[in-house]
């Protein structure tokens, strides 16, 4: 094969004056690639990001209002529905059902148990004729404090923190590991 020397070079050496420029143009176009590549993927990168610098929900261990002090005078327990809006990475869910309480006074003080049984997570309910909370799912029965008298529970129910005030009554829902002897954050 025969190759034919440049006009600006009679040995066939690329090095002339339009070898730098082809030089020039091949680097201004790769970096002009470079700069649109990062214009699009740049932002798909911090939106797919944005869960792992951030938050990725609120409401969790926030006071909850649970209504007024008057509305637990008595001497049966009230169940309470706990509402809140939750933020989960992009999602915002206004005033959706977080859980649920039973508010009792013990001792002239409020006490907010949960109503999730911590043996597998079924609902805890209030039998009036026997003054006891039970679990219906696996016969879990709880005293009026919440101690677990019989039954496959591991614990007593789960109390959450209240705090009365002069005109509100608010709780800090949590939820719990099921299944463990001790009260753990799940």
């Amino acid at each position: 094969m025969v190759s034919i020397p440049s006009d600006d070079d009679p040995d066939g050496n690329t090095a002339g004056p339009h070898s730098s420029r082809r030089t020039l143009l091949m680097a201004s176009a790769g970096a002009l690639g470079v700069g649109v590549a990062a214009s699009v993927l740049g932002p798909v990168a911090v939106f797919l990001g944005h869960p792992l610098r951030h938050d990725t929900t609120e409401g969790e261990g926030d006071f909850i209002a649970a209504g007024p002090p008057s509305m637990f005078g008595g001497d049966k327990p009230v169940k309470v529905d706990l509402y809140a809006d939750r933020v989960d990475a992009w999602n915002r869910v206004l005033n959706v059902k977080v859980g649920s309480a039973w508010v009792l006074s013990q001792g002239g003080q409020l006490v907010a148990l949960s109503t999730v049984c911590p043996h597998l997570g079924c609902g805890i309910d209030y039998d009036a004729a026997a003054s006891k909370f039970y679990c219906a799912c696996h016969k879990s029965w709880f005293s009026m404090d919440g101690a677990v008298e019989s039954g496959p529970s591991p614990r007593g129910m789960d109390a959450l923190e209240v705090k009365a005030e002069e005109q509100l009554v608010s709780i800090r829902f949590q939820r719990f590991k099921m299944g463990t002897k001790t009260q753990e954050p799940a």
